[in-house]
């Protein structure tokens, strides 16, 4: 996610408010290991953590004191709600909706060419009003309108049912979605009398599709967000998860894991971090449903995969889902080129740990006529997701597992969070209504201070469905919190630091492990991990502490030398006490007997 270009104003205004080789990876963890000692949260990235042995624990205390974590407040199975009766099938169905808005007004005289608008700059106001109202396409700089549609933005769902236990998990094509809005699609009509337990909810963080943050409107003092719009997606979620759940049939299942690399074990004719220290996981995950009775049919691929989508770049101004509409085409119809057979049904994408730059920056991505792809524009943006699609249909046929329906089980816990914000331009957002969301713990006729700092509500969730475990990031997870810095392999050939770069991080002072995703592969029976990212809520980068540093004079308004970027757009220092230490809590623990 990048800053608008005119950040530096906002922050003014917070001071005056304040008065990608084949599959080299490190070996997963045994998947037989006996987890059962793992189930407290690790003191010092979970502070405050409160009990966790289970309760129906909020985010403060009768005092009003923020609880950053006090435990799950439901998991399935063994809450009354979800006892566990039934005939032990998995059924699976999916759904999907468009969000594709209609454009009334898009055209306007480009004259400095930046594809950006300028109030100086004429449009054609098909309505009369006197304002642009245009659709602001979120991800790069203000005022970007959107000038026409090139593919279809969707949400998409998949549901899940194991004995009573009924689980959701919709994913939609935006840059971000906070908890509110998820929120206000959990309480849709649409979805009451479905005997769902839990819906989860994600953004694919797509950089071409419409601001449904706030932060990308047409000046750095007014909002992206189109109200009508935010309602629309919301009803959009509802629909979509209202179909998987009503299409829910018998199910099987096939997964494969593996990280698209070419011969030489290099990730950049796909993917690439371009953040000291260069960790990252490429790995893809295609997990296959199919009809328990007609096992040539598909029911639903589920799919992550970890890479910013804006291979488009910023200077496209068409609606469009990235790479994540091809990799979703492709793996559902194929490629004819090819002769590659798609597998039908419906496709949903989930992003991973792409924090810290993991995306386009520095790839060699093939076109379709074998030549590289360097600049970004849609061309790049379809080569890669074709790319990435092709790789996934060919390992699954190759090397997918078929899961024996004796492993076939459905599971979750889910906690609520509470994370501080430091980050004084995102108080100037929510103070001035570029964010549509609650602050807590202030008083906002008070400075903003050491003794009224602002506070949000957050969530955290594990799912497991079968032998695939993961857990939710409310935001962009780094990849040094879930693969770690220790195994050089995860650099994928390349120097872990550049040379003589300021302000390096000290690897010496890196967490050590266990990491994040081999805590999920602690968890009976999981077999396949992966970090469902920007899912329950949006707070930005969630950045490790070992390497956080910001500007000593202007912090969050400039970024010190060297790769530091991503902290200044992160709730603050305690992103990873905050935001990670409940995401590796949650996977920790355990419901007691």
């Amino acid at each position: 996610m990048k800053y608008p270009g005119s950040w530096a104003s906002v922050v003014a205004l917070a001071a005056v408010l304040a008065g990608c080789k084949e599959d080299p990876a490190p070996a997963p963890v045994d998947a037989g290991f006996d987890a059962g000692a793992v189930d407290a949260p690790s003191v010092d990235v979970a502070l405050d953590a409160g009990s966790d042995a289970g309760s129906d624990a909020g985010v403060a205390t009768d005092t009003g004191r923020p609880v950053p974590y006090g435990g799950p407040d439901d998991w399935c199975p063994g809450r009354d709600h979800c006892r566990g009766a039934g005939d032990n099938r998995l059924l699976v169905g999916a759904g999907r909706a468009s969000i594709t808005p209609t454009l009334v007004e898009s055209e306007f005289d480009d004259r400095n060419g930046d594809h950006e608008w300028q109030r100086n700059e004429p449009f054609t106001d098909v309505n009369g009003n006197g304002r642009f109202d245009a659709f602001w396409m979120a991800g790069f700089g203000n005022a970007r309108a959107a000038r026409g549609v090139h593919d279809e933005l969707e949400v998409r769902a998949i549901a899940f049912r194991y004995n009573d236990t009924t689980v959701a998990f919709a994913v939609l094509d935006a840059v971000g979605y906070f908890i509110n809005d998820m929120d206000a699609a959990r309480a849709d009509p649409a979805l009451a009398g479905l005997d769902v337990d839990r819906v989860i909810i994600g953004s694919t963080h797509v950089h071409e599709g419409v601001d449904t943050v706030g932060l990308w409107g047409p000046s750095a003092s007014q909002t992206g967000l189109n109200r009508e719009y935010q309602t629309l997606t919301q009803q959009r979620i509802a629909q979509a998860v209202r179909q998987a759940v009503m299409a829910l049939r018998p199910a099987r299942m096939r997964v494969v894991q593996a990280a698209p690399t070419d011969a030489m074990g290099d990730t950049r004719g796909y993917v690439n971090d371009t953040r000291d220290p260069v960790i990252y996981d490429p790995t893809i995950t295609v997990v296959r449903f199919t009809d328990a009775e007609r096992p040539d049919t598909t029911l639903a691929t589920w799919i992550n995969w970890s890479s910013h989508p804006e291979y488009a770049g910023s200077r496209n101004d068409q609606l469009s889902a990235d790479y994540v509409h091809w990799l979703r085409d492709v793996t559902e119809r194929g490629d004819a080129s090819l002769g590659l057979a798609g597998l039908g049904g419906t496709t949903v994408f989930v992003n991973g740990a792409l924090g810290g730059q993991v995306g386009p920056g520095g790839t060699r991505v093939p076109g379709a006529d074998g030549m590289v792809v360097n600049n970004a524009g849609l061309a790049k943006a379809e080569a890669a997701g074709r790319n990435i699609a092709r790789f996934a249909l060919e390992r699954l046929a190759r090397d997918g597992v078929d899961v024996p329906a004796s492993e076939l089980s459905l599971s979750y816990r889910t906690a609520p969070i509470a994370a501080q914000v430091e980050n004084i331009g995102y108080h100037a957002y929510y103070l001035t209504n570029v964010f549509a969301r609650e602050l807590l713990y202030f008083d906002p006729s008070l400075p903003f201070d050491e003794t009224n700092v602002p506070w949000v509500r957050s969530r955290v969730t594990y799912l497991q469905v079968g032998p695939v475990g993961t857990v939710t990031a409310p935001g962009e997870l780094h990849p040094d919190l879930w693969v770690g810095t220790r195994d050089t392999r995860w650099s994928w050939g390349q120097p872990p630091l550049t040379p003589m770069q300021p302000n390096a991080p000290d690897l010496s002072t890196a967490p050590a492990p266990p990491y994040l995703r081999d805590l999920v592969l602690m968890n009976p029976g999981v077999r396949y991990a992966f970090v469902s990212g920007l899912t329950e809520d949006f707070l930005g980068y969630i950045v490790p502490t070992y390497n956080f540093l910001l500007d000593p004079v202007t912090p969050y308004l400039n970024e010190p030398a060297g790769d530091h970027y991503e902290e200044t757009n992160s709730i603050g220092p305690g992103s990873q006490r905050y935001l990670y230490g409940p995401m590796e809590a949650i996977v920790r623990w355990r419901p007691q007997p």
